[in-house]
């Protein structure tokens, strides 16, 4: 997505890979012991770090495609399987940003002041 005079903000660089990269190495292997956990939290970060920027939900449906995209292409895994979890209307499919938007990681279930905070994925029980 190219910057434009609406969406002078669009610009993304390095540093935002970086934070990509740092959130990841918030976990340790006891709170992320399967790999579908990492994909998750890949998909996570990157939503949060550059998703979160965008203003339109036609450009988050973008950012939702290519994730979804790179999930299947780049990761070898099946998108839907991998986030069933976050399906709300049974349809087998996430195909709706408030579904994608449950896929959540996060420290708040720790009392603030504990070190080393588990940093792990929060699901809707």
């Amino acid at each position: 997505m190219k910057p434009t005079p609406a969406k002078s903000h669009y610009t993304f660089n390095l540093r935002d890979f970086s934070k990509i990269i740092q959130g990841i190495c918030l976990v340790n292997k006891a709170q992320v012991s399967e790999s579908d956990q990492m994909m998750r939290l890949w998909a996570h970060e990157t939503t949060r770090v550059l998703g979160d920027r965008l203003i339109n939900d036609d450009d988050r449906m973008w950012m939702l495609n290519a994730v979804s995209e790179t999930v299947k292409v780049s990761l070898g895994a099946n998108f839907d399987m991998l986030f069933k979890h976050l399906d709300k209307t049974g349809s087998g499919k996430i195909d709706s940003l408030d579904e994608f938007r449950s896929n959540i990681f996060g420290d708040i279930f720790t009392a603030f002041g504990i070190p080393d905070r588990p940093y792990e994925e929060i699901l809707d029980k």
